[in-house]
């Protein structure tokens, strides 16, 4: 799959590696028996949710994966003393 994704990016681009991101997230699901029930406007604007969700899920694991480098001082007190943070080099 990594030689997929290097080849991907060599060739097209990110618009290749994301083209082939969506397909692999949506091939088969457009095939479930719910959409020969639904109109396509139904069904458009379902896949625009679930693409919304996708990319807000993305945007969530990006900002906590540069929460998670963030080093925050904190310090706990027990018996109601006081916690002093010393940090200064």
């Amino acid at each position: 799959m990594d030689n997929f994704f290097k080849a991907a990016l060599s060739v097209g681009g990110l618009g290749t590696v994301g083209a082939a991101i969506f397909f692999g997230l949506y091939k088969d699901w457009l095939a479930l028996d719910i959409f020969t029930k639904l109109s396509a406007d139904q069904t458009f604007i379902i896949m625009l949710v679930f693409l919304g969700l996708v990319f807000l899920s993305l945007i969530v694991l990006v900002i906590a994966y540069i929460l998670k480098g963030i080093n925050i001082n904190s310090a706990k007190a027990t018996n109601n003393s006081v916690a002093i943070i010393n940090d200064k080099k």
